[in-house]
């Protein structure tokens, strides 16, 4: 059995995989693009890993950051280095492989990853990918997007759709896609959400319906998680933009799979991240 720690700009998600299958799979919100301060940020990450560190007594375990802690690299080394953690944090074009990997294993559909966290939108296909500025932290510093009303939404809608490729069939791997999807079903639930399409109307209903209410109405339905509402607008934004070209599904895998099988196969860290994009 291992644990392996997804630790990102919007969220912490903490994989416990054993011989192929899922045992615990659980997400902390800790937004830390939101804090500037370093002591700050640090200490909402250590009390995250502080709830984790309970799950994973007496567990092989690693860690890997991505955007935030390629920005802020001391942050990562200081966390790894208090609770006593392997792991690395990810070049954009390891974690654009190793998410790839997590919905095309044998790298042989014409599949486009569309992964969306705080920091950054990475665009995957099989050969090449781009890595974008525009993480729901982002978006939320560049556009009002609070609410109620989100008075930039059209306008952070346009900016993302006009970097967009075409593309034949989109996956949407994140947080705040599935938060969307959650919302469209009425409950959090990643067996039932896995797979769910998306469709533009269905993402512009769920706007429509967030837009008028505060952070605290949010909360308050208790269907996505806590933290999660200071970003579900942005991620109406980057949904809406996605799927005015094509519906897309939602996977609720990510990297952290890929990884975890790797490591029970032996092929990390002596072999590293394989391939190239």
């Amino acid at each position: 059995m291992i644990a392996v720690l997804d630790l990102g700009s919007n969220s912490f998600i903490l994989l416990i995989y054993d011989k192929g299958r899922t045992v615990l799979e659980q997400v902390y919100e800790v937004g830390l693009r939101s804090y500037k301060d370093d002591e700050e940020a640090f200490c909402v990450a250590k009390n995250a890993l502080e709830k984790i560190k309970e799950q994973i007594k007496g567990i092989d375990s690693y860690a890997f950051g991505t955007a935030v802690f390629r920005e802020r690299p001391w942050l990562f080394h200081n966390l790894v280095n208090r609770f006593g953690l392997k792991g690395k944090i990810l070049s954009e074009k390891e974690e654009a492989y190793l998410t790839y990997h997590c919905v095309d294993p044998q790298m042989i559909r014409r599949v486009t990853v569309f992964d969306l966290g705080g920091g950054s939108l990475e665009i995957v296909k099989r050969d090449r990918f781009v890595s974008l500025p525009l993480g729901t932290h982002v978006l939320n510093s560049i556009f009002n997007l609070s609410l109620p009303g989100a008075p930039e939404f059209e306008q952070a809608t346009n900016c993302i759709l006009e970097k967009l490729p075409d593309f034949e069939e989109g996956i949407g791997i994140g947080g705040s896609f599935v938060a969307i999807a959650a919302l469209i079903v009425g409950k959090w639930d990643l067996n039932l959400l896995d797979g769910f399409i998306l469709r533009f109307e269905d993402v512009q209903g769920v706007y429509e319906k967030l837009r008028k209410l505060n952070y605290e109405q949010i909360a308050d339905m208790k269907v996505i998680p806590a933290g999660r509402e200071r970003t579900i607008i942005a991620g109406c934004a980057v949904a809406k933009a996605i799927t005015v070209k094509k519906n897309i599904s939602v996977s609720t895998k990510g990297f952290r799979y890929t990884l975890a099988r790797m490591i029970e196969e032996g092929k990390w860290p002596t072999s590293g991240v394989p391939g190239e994009i």
